[in-house]
């Protein structure tokens, strides 16, 4: 019974999470105000009723927005599995929190390949604010990692700028990278990075593979750092 009400509360929970995330993912590339209801992805108009939880997703013409399922069953995967493991705890709060920021940055760069600071500061000033709460030596941890991830992915930005005469890499990827370092810490980053960059082959591969992209297309490795940050988080709970 215990685990039926986490499975239920994570539902609803997650589900209004991902709501949210489908306004800043549908409002945000089309450059509008964030504070409104999100935009239908067939018609780009406001749809207010995709703020409702799984069932809003269906489409006037009774099909689904796939994005937008697939972003509410991904926070509400994201919060059951921290709520069955951390109970009703802060340490849950927190990974909710930290997973569905990158969850949103996840499904945004995924679809437009894009990746907004308004989805990286305000998750940068989140994970510090948690490690304050830990320790101060958390902090300094988080603080350091979050740095020096970022510096080693800003070296790369340049690195193949001047190699390569063009970007392999977004500045957003950058910030991601920062954003990483402070959510996981020294111990974890270095793991995290690899991880995303380990599952941005494979997955880019596959997908050639697949012939759903060729090598001359953009993969949004932004999405999959986020995944590999999301995993992190979730194994360090």
């Amino acid at each position: 019974m215990e685990y039926l009400l986490i499975v239920v509360l994570g539902l609803v929970i997650g589900g209004l999470i991902g709501s949210l995330i489908n306004v800043l993912a549908t409002r945000l590339p089309a450059e509008v105000n964030i504070f409104g209801p999100p935009l239908a992805t067939a018609t780009g108009e406001p749809d207010s009723r995709q703020l409702v939880p799984f069932l809003g997703a269906r489409t006037d013409s009774h099909g689904i927005d796939r994005p937008n399922l697939a972003t509410q069953l991904g926070a509400a995967a994201l919060t059951t599995l921290a709520l069955v493991f951390q109970g009703a705890t802060w340490s849950a709060v927190e990974t909710i929190v930290l997973t569905s920021i990158l969850l949103a940055i996840l499904r945004i760069d995924w679809q437009h390949h894009l990746i907004y600071t308004i989805t990286i500061w305000p998750g940068i000033l989140l994970a510090l604010l948690f490690s304050l709460f830990h320790s101060p030596g958390q902090l300094l941890s988080a603080s350091i990692a979050g740095a020096a991830a970022a510096g080693v992915f800003l070296f790369l930005f340049f690195l193949a700028i001047a190699i390569y005469k063009r970007r392999a890499l977004g500045f957003g990827d950058v910030l991601l990278a920062g954003l990483i370092g402070t959510m996981v810490g020294l111990e974890l980053v270095t793991a995290a990075i690899l991880l995303g960059m380990i599952l941005a082959a494979v997955g880019g591969l596959f997908l050639i593979l697949i012939r759903v992209k060729s090598r001359t297309d953009y993969i949004p490795y932004g999405a999959y750092l986020s995944l590999g940050a999301i995993i992190t988080v979730l194994l360090a709970a």
